[in-house]
């Protein structure tokens, strides 16, 4: 929900800036130690001396879902066109990335991240046709993008069911990791529900991890099962170097239905909420270092709560602003499920549907209140 902010809300929003700042510092010590989520930038490949396929027998054999998923995986060229005093408009690349073909028709899954800025978008197939494409729509949230090329008869991959997928079952990733398109990596799921931040304002919920290789260029191809059928997006990696250590994400072909569907039926993906804007992430009230800067240096409730999520922003005309949730108050709870923090709460989000009615346990004017609130769309 967009508005101009008042000075008040302003002003609120400088002193939870300031104390983000002050709070970075450890933060970035503990990310040099653990390494960096990646969302796979382009790289240049190097192939190191040695390094030969090695033949043996095999438990499982993939010939015949590679030949089956193949086909609808693609690769994807990003350029944007910008203008040049001395050139005119000149067309400088931007990155690598690949997709997958959901439709016969020409429609194509990628990532937001792989989309980007760019005005120039070509898909080359996998037998080597290549079409320009145009963006459909963009959910940075769900780091998905949907893309359109103007081609009939395309192979669309079949959809599997992330649902039904379990710890231990073989998956196969497919793309153009480092520019070599068509490649195929086999590895199993190695956890589910995986929660990770993938930028500055999105988090990848609900994720499968695998082992299976995922490299730069990678991201928007496809996860699938042994049978060939997608369950997933790949999207990113947890690395110290930006390469694949065996710890690769990928979107859950159910929230890829959600996503798809909610750009062509309304151009957009609709967001359940309040009507809110929260503090920064970082400050998490679980923290005691956190409380202490928000209650002696800016003056904040000494009973403030010891978790739950911090409004920045409420616009008084919302459902959560009628029922007397703004800055400075805390949600602690939505129907009944506590949420300690941001992700918590777009967890709890996610499974709920604008114009749904939830009760909403919150802290505010020095005390514990409830209210019955009615959700709105904030996908817009």
């Amino acid at each position: 929900m967009k508005r101009v902010l008042g000075y008040s809300a302003l002003a609120f929003v400088v002193v939870f800036t300031a104390v983000s700042l002050a709070l970075r510092w450890d933060k970035y010590n503990e990310m040099s130690r653990l390494g960096q989520i990646w969302s796979a930038p382009e790289v240049p490949a190097k192939l190191t001396s040695g390094q030969v396929p090695v033949s043996g027998d095999s438990l499982a054999d993939f010939r015949s879902a590679a030949k089956k998923a193949m086909p609808s995986v693609v690769s994807i060229d990003t350029a944007r066109q910008v203008e040049d005093m001395w050139q005119g408009s000149v067309t400088v690349p931007q990155g690598q990335g690949s997709g997958v073909i959901i439709s016969p028709d020409g429609y194509i899954v990628s990532n937001a991240h792989v989309v980007g800025n760019a005005t120039l978008i070509r898909v080359e197939l996998a037998d080597e046709r290549s079409f320009q494409a145009k963006v459909v729509g963009v959910d940075p949230r769900s780091d998905l993008a949907l893309l359109k090329v103007d081609a009939n008869g395309l192979q669309a991959i079949e959809l599997g069911d992330s649902d039904t997928v379990e710890i231990g079952q073989w998956v196969m990733a497919l793309g153009n990791p480092l520019g070599f398109e068509n490649t195929l990596s086999v590895g199993v799921i190695s956890a589910l529900g995986r929660e990770l931040p993938t930028g500055d304002t999105t988090t990848l919920i609900n994720a499968i991890q695998t082992d299976a290789a995922i490299n730069p260029g990678n991201s928007g191809g496809a996860l699938c099962d042994a049978q060939g059928r997608l369950i997933g997006i790949n999207t990113a990696i947890a690395s110290q170097t930006g390469n694949s250590v065996g710890l690769g994400f990928s979107i859950p072909v159910a929230r890829v239905r959600e996503v798809v569907n909610g750009i062509r039926t309304k151009g957009y993906v609709p967001y359940a909420g309040l009507g809110i804007n929260f503090a920064s992430a970082e400050l998490d009230l679980r923290n005691p270092n956190v409380r202490a800067v928000l209650i002696r240096r800016f003056g904040m409730d000494p009973n403030l709560p010891k978790e739950g999520v911090l409004v920045a922003d409420a616009t008084p005309s919302s459902p959560a602003g009628r029922a007397g949730i703004g800055e400075g108050s805390v949600i602690l709870a939505i129907n009944g499920k506590a949420v300690s923090d941001a992700r918590e709460y777009s967890r709890v989000m996610l499974e709920r549907k604008p114009g749904e009615k939830v009760r909403v346990k919150f802290w505010a004017g020095g005390r514990e209140k409830e209210a019955e609130i009615t959700l709105i769309d904030v996908g817009r």
